[in-house]
């Protein structure tokens, strides 16, 4: 039983360990302005999976887990890891242009996930769930950038919502999702 939920789950069960694992050191792994400027670029990416607090930390496994199951049936767990890194690499890498000095949390993978799931829905002909999906997520993220993070989440998790990093993180998800379709057009035949 056991190896099977870990043969079948193993990518959920390595984000949640690696956040787990990472909860009590976020002084050496959080993305950091100032120390990723000094040459410790592994926050870059190590930040993503640093949290504030418990609170936080749960939110964000309850929200990767929401979306691993919606989305486990059409991306591998391999595909997952591999969109997983890049996102997070690339988005933690954009946030050096954002203005924040110091980023921790899921959040931001979590909304590149969905977009890039989302949109992977659309290019393969699913246009209304992914349509529907990205619609939702588009709202939320311009309520945000108009109005800022609730209250009621940052009182909770004791930090500001990042909701640049949600916006940058989504942007790069859409933009994966572009890459995969012109990876897609050009390695299928051209018929005659």
């Amino acid at each position: 039983m056991y190896s099977i939920l870990l043969k079948r789950f193993w990518y959920l069960w390595l984000m949640i360990a690696l956040s787990w694992l990472l909860l009590p050191h976020s002084d050496w792994a959080s993305w950091h302005l100032k120390q990723i400027q000094a040459g410790q670029y592994w926050r870059i990416l190590s930040g993503n999976f640093c949290h504030n607090n418990f609170i936080h930390w749960l939110m964000n496994v309850a929200a990767l887990t929401l979306i691993y199951f919606i989305y486990d049936e059409r991306l591998s767990n391999r595909h997952f890891l591999l969109i997983s890194i890049t996102i997070s690499s690339i988005g933690g890498y954009a946030l050096l242009y954002a203005n924040y000095a110091e980023y921790v949390g899921l959040s931001g993978l979590i909304h590149g996930l969905l977009a890039y799931a989302a949109s992977v829905d659309v290019i393969k002909g699913n246009a209304k769930i992914g349509g529907l999906v990205l619609a939702g997520l588009s709202i939320k993220l311009l309520l945000e950038q108009l109005y800022g993070g609730d209250p009621w989440v940052k009182q909770m998790i004791g930090i500001d919502v990042a909701i640049n990093a949600h916006l940058y993180f989504a942007v790069v998800g859409v933009l994966m999702a572009l890459a995969y379709l012109v990876v897609k057009k050009a390695s299928t035949p051209v018929a005659r």
